[in-house]
């Protein structure tokens, strides 16, 4: 059996300031549980009252989220410290170190659209389980849920809305883009 997808506070927020957490939804369906952290979680609470926020919290598909057990907290820590944490009690990159340490243990994969994230996480677990939005957005459209320029869209309204994805894509989506390859 794969392992569960999980999926960071800068991924969830791009799906939900676009409405298009369906896609999301249709990505992660395959994929065991657990889809999110307690810190994710914490992440996207911090952000009440904004529509992105409101949205994901209100995403029923993502479940309860994963409570690091005390035994695994050390290799968390070091994994945020990594990911340029620092040493004191700040919560800074502790869901993304949460998220990396669940899919190397779960066997699963990690989705970010954040770049150091996503970079330290190709490292630790390999390219096949580390995903970005996009990725997410070819494989809706392999899967017939939408078209290219759909999959465009989604991609362009995120970046409308003055959100980032992550480095290494175009700076103008065509359909094409998202087309199988």
């Amino acid at each position: 059996m794969t392992g569960p997808r999980l999926v960071d506070a800068v991924t969830l927020r791009h799906f939900g300031i676009t409405e298009h957490l369906t896609v999301l939804d249709h990505a992660l369906s395959g994929y065991p549980l657990p889809r999110w952290t307690d810190a994710v979680r914490s992440e996207i609470l911090a952000g009440i009252g904004q529509p992105d926020c409101d949205n994901v919290l209100a995403a029923s598909f993502l479940s309860v989220p994963h409570q690091i057990a005390t035994a695994d907290l050390a290799e968390v820590m070091r994994i945020r410290v990594a990911l340029g944490g620092g040493t004191g009690r700040s919560t800074e990159h502790l869901g993304e170190a949460e998220s990396i340490f669940l899919a190397d243990k779960f066997n699963g994969a990690f989705v970010t659209d954040d770049y150091a994230a996503y970079d330290l996480a190709r490292r630790r677990l390999g390219d096949c389980r580390v995903l970005d939005m996009v990725d997410l957005l070819r494989e809706a459209v392999a899967t017939g849920y939408f078209g290219p320029s759909q999959a465009q869209q989604v991609a362009d309204a995120v970046r409308n809305s003055g959100r980032k994805l992550r480095r290494g894509h175009p700076s103008t989506f065509t359909p094409g883009y998202f087309k199988p390859q």
